[in-house]
């Protein structure tokens, strides 16, 4: 019976996706982070050198998300990021600032970090699937459908943006 179970436990383990996954990237010539990220990921050695000042020097614009705050109601956002791209290094530390002032439940909420090569960010399955053409890319779904999406840079800013896309007053 403790065969069994140990057995089970292994296969249990070895089939959990991997969070935080680094591996060594030639193009960039340093670890990078691949595959679905969150949170501790990002904070952590030598992520956080950019992700933690860019999150807590980020001034949320409230008066944009105002409009918005009760739309986030069953919203599912995906993000494709990679941890070598200063937009990225930018944009998603501010975006977890945005859903953390918005009170977003993080369980809704998917970073995958992919890889990029001479010709462009390498397209895993899960970003051929949504269509990624550049990082970071925010995508916002409700009900399983696309409502808008944030790619490589913000129109506007990430609140007027998201708040246009939640289909808030923007002025």
């Amino acid at each position: 019976m403790k065969r069994i179970l140990f057995l089970l436990l292994i296969v249990a383990v070895s089939c959990t996706p991997k969070v935080n996954r680094e591996v060594y990237s030639d193009h960039e010539a340093q670890t990078i982070m691949i595959g679905e990220v969150n949170w501790e990921g990002l904070i952590k050695p030598p992520y956080g050198d950019w992700f933690k000042p860019n999150y807590l020097n980020y001034q949320v614009d409230s008066v944009s998300l105002a409009t918005i705050e009760d739309k986030l109601e069953g919203v599912e956002i995906v993000v494709f990021m990679g941890t070598w791209c200063e937009d990225s290094q930018v944009e998603v530390p501010q975006f977890y600032k945005i859903l953390d002032h918005l009170g977003y439940n993080l369980n809704d909420l998917t970073v995958s970090a992919i890889d990029r090569s001479d010709d462009g960010i390498v397209l895993t399955p899960k970003a051929t699937e949504h269509n990624i053409e550049k990082v970071p890319t925010y995508i916002f779904y409700r009900h399983g459908i696309e409502l808008g999406r944030i790619t490589e840079y913000p129109v506007k800013s990430l609140e007027k943006d998201m708040a246009e896309i939640l289909g808030g007053i923007v002025e």
